[in-house]
């Protein structure tokens, strides 16, 4: 994931849609794939490398990925992917901060004039530019960039983490959400409201009984407590030899297993968890938006989330009921 200020950005943006197919090959939509395309949404499937779900994108007509990340505030491209994707880089004097804290990178700026992802065609999206993270198993180094909260807000998306799937529009529509809950409904899932703050998808919740919040990050490998929380609610802890790095830096590695976590009203019993340092000003210590952690995209996709980002809703089904 990814943190830093957020800042205002004019978009004139055009999406064009065609529904017959998702991407360049046929694929056979479910009642919620069915619904959105009869409704103005065009689709794209994802891959999904380890635990990442990547966009397949052409930009500027140069193929190429996007991680799908919710826990950065905005879309970006990898600094080493800007030549073979035909972008060039304006500098600015920000700095580049994330999960472990502030970098040395100063943050570029970039607009890809067309970009597009199955059956939709963005153009005139403007994206934030940094050299990207390490080659770690926690890091993104099969993508070129990562599409972040602002875009998928931007275009109203869904993002269907069980079927490989994120569906786009023009314009964010809150008048599918009703429809959405309902066909998910039937399907067995549970609705968890979400909120944002600071630029960052937060959902309450608890581990081991005790209530908190966390950022819902589908761009993070594992699912994360901060360090201070665990040693709070003194948590057993087993040391690891693996380095977490990331924006900002790094972390060591523990592990523990909380009787119960929490994500809205959806319960995982015996969970297990990564113990990470967390920079301070990403927990947001001593605030009203204080969070424990993160969810990481583990648990996620081991429970079929769907994103609807018209109404801030995630909806988790066990994986016993996934189809």
């Amino acid at each position: 994931m990814r943190s830093f200020s957020s800042r205002c950005s004019f978009f004139i943006t055009v999406i064009l849609l065609s529904n017959a197919s998702i991407g360049h090959s046929a694929v056979k939509l479910d009642p919620l794939g069915l619904y959105l395309t009869k409704n103005g949404y065009g689709g794209a499937q994802l891959v999904h490398p380890a635990n990442f779900y990547d966009l397949p994108i052409q930009s500027n007509r140069k193929p190429g990925s996007l991680l799908v990340d919710t826990g950065s505030p905005t879309s970006l491209i990898f600094r080493s992917s800007l030549r073979r994707l035909n972008l060039i880089e304006s500098k600015t004097t920000k700095h580049t901060s994330g999960a472990f804290g502030r970098s040395q990178d100063v943050v570029g700026q970039t607009t890809i004039d067309a970009l597009s992802a199955g059956n939709c065609t963005l153009t005139n999206v403007p994206v934030e530019v940094t050299s990207g993270s390490a080659d770690d198993p926690f890091s993104r180094v099969n993508s070129d960039g990562l599409l972040g909260l602002r875009e998928l807000f931007k275009f109203g998306a869904v993002l269907d983490l069980h079927n490989r799937l994120v569906y786009l529009t023009a314009t964010r529509r809150g008048n599918v959400g009703a429809e959405i809950k309902s066909i998910l409904l039937k399907e067995g899932y549970t609705p968890v409201p979400l909120s944002v703050t600071d630029s960052h998808l937060r959902v309450a919740g608890a581990f081991n009984g005790v209530p908190c919040h966390f950022v819902v990050d589908t761009g993070a490998y594992l699912t994360a407590l901060d360090s201070s929380f665990a040693g709070q609610e003194k948590l057993h802890v087993e040391s690891t030899p693996i380095t977490a790095r990331g924006f900002g830096g790094s972390s060591r590695v523990e592990l523990a297993i909380l009787s119960s976590l929490r994500i809205g009203n959806y319960e995982l019993r015996r969970a297990s968890i990564s113990i990470l340092h967390f920079d301070p000003n990403l927990l947001r210590r001593g605030t009203g938006s204080e969070v424990a952690g993160l969810v990481g995209v583990e648990y996620l996709a081991i429970n079929s989330a769907v994103f609807d980002f018209n109404t801030n809703t995630v909806y988790l089904r066990p994986r016993s009921r996934s189809k």
